[in-house]
């Protein structure tokens, strides 16, 4: 039998990522970028790392901002699903 941890809460302010898919079209990442800012502060994206798809269809952007809290996460999750070109956020 195995036991499994129970979850850690996070204790907010804290660092989290936030992966975003994205289809690799103009503008995108621009538009992914702005509503990270928006959220996060000047800046918060300057750490994104890039991943492409073996065919160059979509691209995985990896940001790390400072969260407040479950409210902040939720509507910057809500504002970055709202753009064009974005498949998911987790």
């Amino acid at each position: 039998m195995v036991i499994m941890d129970a979850p850690q809460k996070l204790e907010f302010p804290c660092d989290y990522p936030i992966k975003v898919m994205v289809r690799a079209q103009t503008g995108v990442r621009a538009a992914v970028t702005t509503v990270i800012e928006r959220h996060a502060g000047a800046g918060a994206a300057e750490g994104c790392s890039e991943r492409r798809s073996a065919e160059g269809n979509f691209a995985g952007l990896t940001y790390t901002i400072r969260a407040t809290g479950p409210q902040h996460i939720a509507a910057l999750f809500q504002d970055l699903r709202g753009i064009p070109g974005v498949m998911l956020v987790l």
